[in-house]
Formats: C-alpha cells, sequence, structure tokens
C-alpha cells in the first residue's frame, strides 16, 4: 500500500469489505505523536493500491492493534488487542457512521491478539498472553458465542518447540482443512509467517507448521507478522526501519563501542 503519512505508520490490517474499485480494511495506526495504537479504517484501490481514505474508527487512553473481525447475526464486532488495558472487549461496529460502541468485556485476562476457532458445534477463543506475549504457550478458551465472553480457565494449553505460539490473523479454511496463521518470534517480534495445520485428538488440538515464510522486501526486511484472507484476496503486513540508513550507522557506532570496551 501507497500513501503521504510519514507521521505514522499501519499494522496488524484485516479486510472489512472488498468491492469492484476498493479493499477497505481494519489497521492499527500508530501515530508518533500519540505515542499509542489507534483503529483506523482505510480504503485502498484495488487498481494500483493507493491509500484513497484513512479514519480512526476506535480510540481509548490505551494502545490498541490487531482488530479482528467477528461477522455474527449480520452484524460486525471488532476484538482488538487491548493487553495495556489488562483487559479484551468486544466493540460493535456501525457501518453507517464508522463508529464503534463497546458492547461487552470479552475477559479480563491481558490477551494478545486474540482470535476465534469455530470447531464443529463449539467456539474458542486462541490466544497469547502477557507477560510472555511472543513466545511459545497457546492458550484455547471456551468461548461462549451468544454472550461473547471467555471462561478465564484455558481449556488447553498447547506448548510449542519454537517461539510461534502468537497469532498472525484469522483462522482460515482450505478444503476443509482448518489452518491458523502465527507469527514467528524466534528472532525477532513479527520476523515471519508460520502457516499451521488445527488438527483435533479426542478433546486436544494439535498444531502443525505447513510453510513458514519471511519477508523479501528489501524495505521491510525485518518481517512480517499478519496473514489475512476475506472474499478471495490475501493482506499481509511487513515492517522494516523507516530510516534504515541511520539504522546502520547506529548500530556500526554500538558495535564499535562494544568491541572498545571489550579491549579494555
Amino acid at each position: 500500500m501507497k500513501h503521504q503519512y510519514s507521521d505514522r505508520w499501519f499494522a496488524d490490517p484485516f479486510i472489512l469489505n472488498v468491492d469492484e474499485e476498493n479493499i477497505i480494511l481494519l489497521v492499527e495506526e500508530f501515530c508518533y505523536s500519540f505515542n499509542k495504537g489507534r483503529i483506523a479504517k482505510l480504503v485502498v484501490s484495488r487498481k494500483d493500491y493507493i491509500l484513497k481514505e484513512m479514519k480512526i474508527v476506535l480510540e481509548e487512553p490505551w494502545h490498541l492493534s490487531f482488530p479482528f473481525i467477528l461477522r455474527k447475526n449480520d452484524k460486525i464486532y471488532i476484538i482488538p488487542e487491548s493487553c495495556k488495558a489488562a483487559t479484551a472487549a468486544v466493540y460493535e461496529y456501525d457501518l453507517l457512521t464508522d463508529s464503534m460502541i463497546k458492547n461487552n468485556d470479552l475477559s479480563h485476562l491481558p490477551l494478545t491478539d486474540a482470535t476465534v476457532l469455530h470447531w464443529n458445534d463449539t467456539n474458542y477463543i486462541l490466544s497469547t498472553k502477557l507477560p510472555f506475549p511472543n513466545d511459545k504457550d497457546l492458550y484455547l478458551f471456551n468461548f461462549d458465542y451468544e454472550k461473547m465472553v471467555i471462561d478465564d480457565k484455558p481449556v488447553q494449553k498447547v506448548k510449542f518447540g519454537g517461539k510461534v505460539a502468537r497469532n498472525a490473523g484469522e483462522v482460515f479454511v482450505v478444503d476443509g482443512q482448518y489452518y491458523r496463521p502465527a507469527q514467528d518470534c524466534n528472532k525477532n517480534y513479527g520476523n515471519g509467517i508460520v502457516i499451521q495445520r488445527i488438527e483435533s485428538v479426542g478433546e486436544c488440538f494439535l498444531f502443525s507448521e505447513v510453510k513458514t515464510f519471511f519477508s523479501t522486501n528489501k524495505k521491510m526486511d525485518l518481517g512480517y507478522h499478519t496473514f489475512n484472507m476475506y472474499k478471495g484476496l490475501i493482506v499481509v503486513d511487513g515492517h522494516g526501519h523507516r530510516r534504515k540508513l541511520l539504522f546502520m550507522i547506529y548500530s556500526i557506532l554500538v558495535n564499535i563501542k562494544g568491541m572498545w570496551k571489550n579491549k579494555r
């Protein structure tokens, strides 16, 4: 996506809608002057991927990100990440006014990047949580779909061999098989995307790696950390250094300083 903003960045894209001309996204918007994340709606041209419109649709006193979209009974609900508030809430999104109204508290746990898994007749929330959001432990909670609340006691904790527990987007289905996009945080936060196959054995879920991919964009070389699909389109986000030359110079100076200390 191309845009003219230099005082902010956008991340965690979820596809709200698609038409012949535009891709409409909900994203985290981070403006440096506010120093926190807000949820924004972006209208992006399908022809050239230029940002045509940006509007803040949800702001709280705390940081918001990862605006997970839940479509239910012809209504749209958003579960943004708000772990800094030590709680997770559900908001109803009004398409006519481009605004959100808090519906209820999902949980009083500091969940990080929570997603919903619809499995047969049961619903779950999948999430990592503070104080180890980018680590090896993924928690599954029973999700009351009607009341939109969870039991704060997890029904399963999945421990991975590496730091691939954090969600990277919505669970998707291909040919009847369920897949979970996860973040590869082994090197750093959001270093890459891991696609995991979801299977159940008895009452337990298994997650097995199918594919891992990393950013090949020279400007966004720090990694990918979001992967979402909707209406035949896929959206990902990459991250990199805004001023890469300055970062390289800074890194060289830090290394020189370290070498000098070691010699002394």
